[in-house]
């Protein structure tokens, strides 16, 4: 990469009380006014592209953009009740997907013992979601893994032998509209609110 050199800068006609350049001089490059704007837009273009794009691999389009996914969750006070019927804390599970079928076929117990030897080569990714708490609403932002395709969503409920644990949300897979998904959680339940 080549430093700047001040002593190659030149400024023609320069009027530095108004700022009216006519001519600027880079190396054996010349630049009129109109140019110079060309030049300055189509580099300042260029460099937000360049921003957009993460070092790691992600799920991109035709530039190559990351994927995110806005998640909001709608809190019941009654969310997540013990045997005393307490509300509690509720720890809920989200995992990256190639495809659902593994994750729609498997059972409470055995995401919650052994989801990696479970999901397999289905599942990207899983990160366990901040507790959410009862009657909290909350939304949280995430970029996505290349090779997403669906969101499963794993709330692990004190009482889960009747609860609806699993939801899945399709994602898109370039980021010209971020994929957005707003769950509901009351007592032991969770569905996605259109």
């Amino acid at each position: 990469m080549s430093r700047f050199n001040f002593s190659t800068l030149n400024l023609s006609k320069a009027n530095f009380g108004k700022l009216n350049i006519s001519n600027l001089t880079f190396g054996k490059f010349t630049f009129g006014k109109l140019k110079l704007a060309k030049v300055i837009a189509i580099a300042a273009m260029a460099l937000s592209l360049a921003s957009c794009t993460s070092v790691n691999s992600k799920v991109g389009g035709f530039l190559d953009l990351d994927t995110d996914l806005q998640l909001s969750f709608v809190v019941d006070k009654s969310v997540n009740p013990d045997d005393s019927k307490v509300s509690s804390p509720l720890i809920v599970r989200m995992y990256e997907l190639k495809s659902t079928k593994a994750f729609e076929n498997a059972n409470f117990i055995d995401l919650y013992e052994r989801d990696s030897e479970v999901l397999g080569k289905t599942m990207i990714t899983q990160q366990s979601l901040k507790p959410i708490q009862p009657n909290e609403d909350s939304t949280a932002r995430f970029v996505l893994s290349k090779g997403t395709k669906y969101i499963g969503l794993y709330a692990e409920f004190l009482q889960y032998e009747d609860a609806k644990y699993k939801v899945i949300i399709p994602v898109a897979e370039t980021n010209v509209v971020s994929s957005t998904a707003k769950v509901q959680l009351s007592e032991n339940k969770m569905i996605i609110l259109k």
